[in-house]
């Protein structure tokens, strides 16, 4: 076959459209996924959740918005045709370019550090994670799949024997799951590798996410399988966003290995309800969308306006304002659905720990504690005209070791998304504080409700900064009172069947 190329720059520009259209384009498999979930939701709270989740996608696909203000690492599969170059330069150096650009000009999260341990943002969410099988042909298909990290933080490895078997891999499986909890703001998907090594099952794990919702696996073992696993997670009454529910995940896709006489590894790879992955097919001077090759791009049908979310409406709804006090926080009980206005903070871990340092050495900290909100989110940048990019909440735990000193020395609020530790919920209780849930994906959304926003402390942490916010009527559902209430333990054993087995 002729040898044929196509311009580094085409890359270039390819990959950085993929970053920008995968994080503000949601697949129309999931939305209908959505949409099927919101008909057959047993939980009310449940189906306003999801609800909320098919407004933002809409939201964010009018206004080119990122669904979620996590806008992950850029993980990029490229097919590379063995009768293919590049001309004007290397792959690779193409598709880092194409990140950065897309990153910068699409007014995504920056999200990476250089360096594990000394956490120096790179600036422009590079390096990508690239992965390359050679193919034949003339063709470079290019998938770009932003992985988010509170998701990636469920994920795990486990080197089982094959003395486990099927079943083994069934129960690591749904653990896995059922500790994650609320953590990757179900409703999930569930990637699983099994077989190859230990390394080789977990790009499988990752690989199988790019599976479209509503597929069946070619094997019908494995069919049989990805079916029995989606009902056992769904039996665990998670539900979404781990507030009680029947839907914890949208699907479960496998993908398995030949490995070793002597091991059985297994990976599984959670994946958010917002599955993000684009691809287009390069060949010389033409690209397509690989997907839907010719197609204009327009919203799902059937979809709520912005104007509300129906069920949510007609639900109990308390106003209260910043800061918080005493009252306030005590007329607050688990399952109430609010409305915030006033003047909250952003903070996330490194700023947490800056504040923690501060109050030790007795320095000033950047705002007053007393009545204080925190909400727990690092937001994508503003697109021009806008006060704030996406803005939905980050996973809570990761602030834990900090939060009973803040506690104590008077916040009174918290928004985040997931589980806190013991030592958070006592801290609530001794001294008066609240836990808020907001929806996770629902980033663009949430946006809406910040109508002012600015740097006021360590700008050098770029989307770690502590910002202020001023919102107006911001949603959210209170988990955690000051009695001890708590909305995901309660709604997870309303709607648990048969111990989640």
């Amino acid at each position: 076959m002729t040898e044929r190329a196509i311009p580094f720059d085409e890359v270039v520009n390819t990959v950085a459209r993929l970053c920008v259209d995968a994080n503000c384009l949601l697949g129309d498999d999931v939305v209908r996924a959505f949409e099927r979930a919101v008909a057959t939701e047993a939980s009310p709270t449940g189906r306003d959740i999801l609800r909320q989740c098919l407004e933002n996608q809409q939201i964010a696909r009018t206004e080119m918005m990122p669904i979620c203000q996590d806008t992950g690492w850029a993980v990029v599969w490229l097919e590379v045709g063995s009768a293919l170059r590049i001309s004007g330069g290397e792959l690779y150096d193409a598709v880092a370019q194409g990140v950065a650009k897309g990153y910068r000009e699409g007014y995504l999260r920056k999200s990476i550090v250089a360096d594990p341990l000394r956490r120096k943002n790179t600036g422009d969410n590079t390096p990508p994670i690239i992965y390359t099988d050679i193919v034949p042909g003339d063709r470079l298909k290019v998938t770009v799949q932003p992985k988010g990290g509170g998701s990636e933080n469920m994920s795990e490895v486990k080197m089982l024997s094959a003395a486990d078997g099927e079943e083994g891999i069934k129960k690591f499986v749904v653990d896995r799951v059922a500790r994650s909890r609320a953590n990757p703001c179900p409703p999930v998907i569930v990637g699983v590798g099994i077989g190859g090594s230990f390394d080789k099952c977990a790009q499988l794990a990752k690989h199988a996410l790019l599976r479209e919702i509503g597929s069946v696996h070619p094997d019908p073992f494995y069919a049989a399988m990805e079916s029995e696993l989606l009902e056992r997670i769904n039996r665990l009454g998670i539900g979404p966003q781990g507030l009680g529910g029947s839907t914890t995940a949208l699907a479960v896709f496998i993908e398995a290995f030949p490995c070793h006489i002597a091991t059985m590894p297994c990976a599984v790879n959670i994946n958010c309800h917002a599955a993000r992955h684009k691809t287009a097919v390069l060949r010389g001077h033409q690209a397509s969308d690989a997907r839907n090759p010719g197609q204009p791009r327009k919203p799902p049908l059937g979809l709520l306006t912005p104007e509300g979310i129906p069920g949510a409406q007609r639900r109990m709804t308390k106003r209260i304002t910043t800061p918080l006090i005493a009252a306030t926080v005590q007329d607050l009980v688990a399952g109430d659905t609010v409305l915030i206005t006033g003047t909250i903070y952003t903070g996330r871990d490194l700023a947490h720990r800056k504040l923690t340092d501060a109050i030790k050495a007795s320095e000033p900290l950047p705002f007053d504690l007393a009545g204080a909100v925190i909400y727990y989110v690092g937001p994508s940048p503003a697109p021009p005209g806008k006060p704030i990019g996406s803005a939905g909440p980050t996973t809570s735990y990761r602030m834990d070791a900090y939060t009973p000193l803040l506690i104590e020395r008077g916040m009174k609020g918290m928004i985040g998304k997931g589980n806190r530790s013991p030592a958070v919920l006592e801290a609530m209780k001794k001294h008066g504080a609240v836990y808020f849930a907001a929806v996770g994906g629902a980033a663009a959304l949430i946006a809406r409700s910040i109508k002012q926003a600015k740097v006021i402390a360590y700008p050098d942490l770029g989307p770690e900064a502590v910002h202020e916010l001023v919102v107006e009527d911001f949603p959210a559902v209170v988990v955690n009172d000051v009695r001890g209430g708590d909305l995901y333990e309660q709604g997870t054993a309303q709607y648990r069947k048969d111990g989640g087995k």
